[in-house]
């Protein structure tokens, strides 16, 4: 694999920190691999990267998914590294493909006709049977490269076949068995293909690019067209009667199974959840982070109705997770305004631009975010099971239709 010369990064070589890293041979490519399967052992030689502007590319950040344990997830660093090359390092994580549990919408459609309600009952059968340790290169938590630290200068193309020797190299070395390897939301435009990679159906990143002549909500209105003016109007007047207030984190404490419990209801709607949260985790994120993390509590008449969180990454503001009660969605339009608020706060904070992330796609694009196409890869390991891939993918989360909608002025 031919790879185009860089300079050498003035970074300390992670060999001159005590390895305990995977046992991993050096790779055909002369690429070097020092893998950790613990964020603790691997820490030091993550840091020891070029720095990072993106906040869940930080030591600090991994410290936090390090103390808040995912469960069944396993999260590591993969450093790279060339006599030619800059060194770089990816996120490793493991995590268990069990459709049964983590696809929320198997049973979702009893309104169907017969054969859609027999494609829903092979689902469910496909479901019991499919159960895959997978390998992934990114970071299940979050939408958008979030994966990669360092400047690897290579083509997208010499990125792909590095990754895709590696991830092989990583799988096999790894401590439990891997049966299938995830490449997610990384800038290697098409080229897994040409590795036997296959795309999975995945909704895109939907972002919203502030105007900096926006200084206000009432700006942002205004440079709506009329029609969708009106409307987030009237959505705000169904939400009068609604109270959004920032919650500190006694009060979060105190309503931690609650926010669980409605946090859990909004991810069952998902099509797929690679990991489920734990209750601790908004507690654990403002123990931590206060200015960085905040979460802003719904009310009605006094009584808890639901929640948002946002991130603050430099010039981003990343819409988190969330949850709320259903029956006040139609009423008082309460996600539509939960959007709202967070166009608000993006405003103020003087942000650039506002990741909403994946899923809801249609009303996400009607406060005027637009799509990011994002891929993610996967490889069986076992060649005779490889091509089944995109079709037990799409048969079990096909991509939901919509339509984009154009709230802006031309």
């Amino acid at each position: 694999m031919e790879m185009h010369k860089s300079t050498l990064s003035a970074v300390p070589s992670s060999s001159s920190i005590a390895p305990s890293s995977l046992n991993i041979n050096p790779l055909p490519s002369g690429w070097e691999i020092k893998c950790f399967p613990s964020l603790a052992d691997g820490k030091a030689h993550w840091e020891s990267l070029i720095t990072t502007e993106d906040f869940f590319l930080s030591g600090d950040f991994f410290s936090l998914i390090d103390q808040i344990s995912l469960k069944g997830v396993t999260t590591g660093f993969a450093i790279f590294e060339h006599p030619s090359y800059s060194p770089f390092g990816l996120v490793v994580q493991t995590f268990s493909f069990n459709p049964e549990e983590q696809m929320g919408k198997l049973d979702q459609n009893a309104q169907y006709g017969r054969l859609q309600r027999l494609a829903q009952r092979a689902k469910d059968v496909l479901a019991k049977i499919l159960r895959f340790r997978i390998l992934s290169f990114g970071q299940l938590l979050l939408t958008g490269n979030h994966g990669l630290r360092g400047n690897t200068q290579l083509p997208a193309s010499e990125l792909a076949a590095l990754l895709a020797e590696g991830g092989e190299a990583i799988a096999s070395a790894w401590p439990e068995r891997i049966h299938g390897i995830m490449i997610k939301d990384l800038p290697l435009g098409q080229y897994p293909k040409a590795h036997a990679y296959h795309a999975l159906p995945v909704q895109p990143n939907m972002v919203l690019h502030l105007e900096e002549s926006w200084s206000s909500f009432s700006d942002y209105l205004e440079a709506m067209s009329s029609k969708y003016r009106v409307r987030a109007r009237r959505a705000r007047k169904k939400g009068d009667e609604l109270m959004r207030r920032t919650m500190n984190l006694e009060e979060i404490k105190l309503r931690q199974s609650e926010m669980h419990r409605m946090y859990c209801i909004i991810a069952a709607q998902s099509d797929f959840n690679a990991v489920v949260l734990p209750a601790n985790y908004f507690t654990t994120w403002l123990e931590q982070f206060p200015e960085r993390f905040k979460v802003w509590g719904y009310f009605l008449d006094e009584a808890f109705i639901g929640f948002s969180t946002a991130v603050y990454n430099g010039h981003e503001l990343e819409a988190h997770f969330l949850g709320f009660e259903a029956d006040y969605n139609r009423s008082h339009q309460l996600y539509l305004n939960m959007l709202y608020d967070l166009v608000q706060e993006a405003i103020l904070a003087g942000s650039s631009t506002l990741v909403f992330s994946r899923t809801a796609l249609e009303i996400k694009s009607s406060v005027g975010a637009v799509p990011e196409d994002l891929y993610c890869w996967m490889r069986s390991r076992y060649a005779i099971a490889n091509p089944l891939v995109p079709i037990v993918a799409k048969f079990i989360a096909p991509l939901p239709e919509w339509e984009p909608r154009h709230p802006f002025k031309d």
